[in-house]
Order: C-alpha cells, then structure tokens, then sequence
C-alpha cells in the first residue's frame, strides 16, 4: 500500500506548480487484492481526479459535526405569541355540569424541550395531566366563581410567561339553593287544596238566617219560632 502512495505522489508530481491542476489517475485491484495506480486507463480500472497545487478550490467549506448540529438547532425561544387560554370563554357559566370544565390552551410556538406549561386552578397546580398539556378535563369544580391561568416556566423553575386569567361560574341545582336567573324558567305555582264538599257545618243556621225573617223570636231550645197563643175572648175561662 505504502508503494501504491509514493506512485500516486509521482504521478502528481509533474503538475506540482504555483496553480492548482488536476490529473487523472485510474485505480484498480488485481486477482491477489493489490491496488494499483496508473496516469494511463486499464480494464477495470476507476478513474480518479487528483488535484494538485499549492491552491485548491473548493465548492464548500468544511465544519466540524458539532458545529453543523449547534447551527441546526432552533434558536431558544423566550417569548410565546398567542398564549392564552381560549376555553372556557371570560365569564362562561356552567349549569348542571356536575363540576365538570374543560380547559384549552393555545401557545406558539410549541413549548421548548426545557420549558415546561403548568395550569392553575384558583392559583394552585393542576396535577395528573400529561408534561406540557393543552387540554384539561377538570372535575368537581366547586359551585361558585373560579379563575384559571397557564404559565411557562425555565429549567430552572422560573416563570418566563403567564396568560390572563379567565374567569367561569359553576351553579348546581339543589333543593337548598335552587339555580336563578334569567335563564331559569320560574317554578310551577304550587297546587291549592280543594275542600270537602260533604264536610258536615259545626255551626247549624239560625231560623232567621234560613227565613230572611229578623224580628221573630226564637226559642234556642227548638230554633224554631215562638208561637203565640192568642188571647182568651171575654167571658171564657
């Protein structure tokens, strides 16, 4: 092999000068496995270019690999455009959701490999949700007012960016405290007793009352009237 290089700097060597040439070599290997060099074509031999001279000239320029993997790497981001929370709407109410509330996030560009989107509820964690999450189903969400935020946060844990707050309503029907609202239709009127047509009187009406007669006299005995006997005629006992 070593025979093989000094024939292939021999070759080149007649071209040695202040410009740049190129020289054909062909290369080939015999039946033992020897590789041979030759300024003149043989049968099965590969034609190679050998540049020679104290100038090269070159299409490109050569970079380490760990450079060509830094400059592919995206540069890092330090502020997300459109970060917000888009559901539930500012003052959305739910009814009768059983505490159910579903929340979306829209952040871009997607979150960083070292950043991490935390979502707050009443401003404590939301936990039990995938790594940089943007879709919540929260359950048992209280009845009442309640506010929730998205933040990113660095590798380190310091917070780089927050959403606004956005602020929803849960009302529950119960029997203690019954929805209200414009919304709500009113209660059906509540049904009146009807009275017993065979409810016997306590009190039995008078005479007078019955006869529309005010100026008879009547004996609380009978309830009935006084009958007045008539006077003896004169000479009768």
């Amino acid at each position: 092999m070593r025979t093989a290089l000094l024939l292939l700097l021999a070759l080149a060597a007649p071209v040695l000068s202040g410009t740049a040439q190129a020289t054909d070599v062909w290369k080939w290997v015999d039946e033992k496995g020897t590789t041979h060099y030759s300024d003149q074509p043989v049968a099965g031999a590969t034609k190679i270019e050998v540049r020679t001279g104290n100038v090269v000239e070159t299409s490109g320029s050569f970079s380490s690999p760990a450079a060509n993997s830094t400059a592919q790497q995206p540069p890092a981001v330090t502020n997300y455009r459109n970060f917000e929370i888009w559901r539930p709407e500012p003052d959305q109410t739910f009814s009768n959701t059983a505490g159910q509330i579903n929340v979306e996030i829209r952040i871009e560009p997607e979150v960083q490999p070292l950043h991490q989107l935390s979502l707050y509820l009443d401003g404590k964690l939301v936990t039990g949700f995938p790594r940089n999450a943007l879709s919540y189903s929260l359950s048992d969400v209280p009845r009442g007012a309640h506010q929730v935020t998205a933040a990113v946060a660095d590798q380190n844990g310091k917070t780089i960016q927050e959403t606004k707050a956005v602020v929803f309503h849960v009302r529950q029907e119960s029997i203690a405290n019954p929805p209200t609202g414009p919304g709500v239709r009113p209660p059906p009127p509540k049904p009146t007793p009807h009275r017993a047509a065979n409810k016997m009187p306590t009190q039995q009406p008078s005479y007078n009352a019955l006869n529309g007669s005010a100026h008879a006299v009547i004996d609380p005995a009978t309830n009935m009237p006084v009958v007045k006997k008539p006077a003896p005629k004169p000479g009768k006992p």
